[in-house]
């Protein structure tokens, strides 16, 4: 396996290119459907909304929210992502590429979702609470928001190390741990094929406890509702794999 390593600060400039869609090859439409059919009925997403997926990726989640007739939008930073995002909708979703701290809409959604982790990239804690901000300046007063992301004390529990496995024919090599000082969770990959490396690639994310996200989502003025703990309805709790939070824009 690699050796851990500093990752770098702009990690995400290249880590969602082709190699992401070997490595993520499992994460699929098929897979997302149960999440996003989930998510749709916590939000009460329905034809009248206009909603955003927030770093959209692929569009696996989109291609099952497109059932509900409401109006969509997707928002990624990889072209490379939304052009597979593209075949997933067939073309039906409006696709938009950007970088999440700088969204080019205000009090445009209704409901915004935000699926697998997609929030606590940047290294600078403020950058990530410009994200939130960015987020909540999107949905209208009183929209809802549905935030997929992880549970921090599961994964300290539970991260696998190191994992060897096979996707399309090629070799994925990962190599995890976390970084206390900063409160990251790391990941570095290599892709081989017949034994040859042809990629290899960073993540970097920053654990939020539940506390610290309510803190963050309440600067931004966004209120939590209800939590869950995964997509099966599990109730959330430090013991449970994801943090799902459902809120809305506005005060109590």
């Amino acid at each position: 396996m690699t050796e851990k390593k500093t990752i770098p600060e702009d990690w995400f400039e290249s880590a969602f290119g082709d190699l992401y869609n070997i490595v993520y090859a499992h994460r699929s439409v098929a897979s997302a459907a149960p999440e996003a059919r989930f998510a749709a009925e916590a939000a009460g997403l329905s034809r009248k909304d206009t909603a955003l997926d927030l770093c959209c990726g692929t569009g696996r989640h989109l291609a099952t929210l497109m059932d509900t007739g409401a109006s969509l939008t997707g928002y990624d930073y990889s072209p490379v992502l939304l052009a597979k995002a593209q075949q997933n909708t067939r073309r039906q979703v409006h696709l938009v590429r950007g970088d999440m701290r700088y969204l080019p809409f205000t009090r445009t959604f209704s409901v915004i979702f935000s699926f697998f982790t997609s929030f606590g990239y940047f290294m600078d804690d403020g950058e990530n609470k410009k994200a939130l901000l960015q987020m909540s300046d999107a949905l209208a007063g009183g929209g809802r928001f549905f935030f997929d992301y992880l549970n921090p004390e599961y994964l300290k529990q539970n991260l696998v190390t190191e994992s060897t496995r096979d996707s399309l024919g090629f070799r994925i090599r990962e190599q995890r741990w976390i970084d206390e000082k900063t409160q990251r969770v790391n990941k570095t990959i290599r892709v081989e094929k017949n034994n040859v490396l042809v990629g290899k690639s960073s993540e970097s994310v920053r654990m939020y406890t539940f506390d610290e996200l309510r803190f963050l989502l309440e600067q931004a003025g966004l209120r939590i509702t209800q939590t869950w703990g995964n997509y099966d309805g599990t109730p959330y709790s430090t013991k449970t794999p994801r943090m799902l939070v459902l809120g809305i824009k506005g005060a109590a």
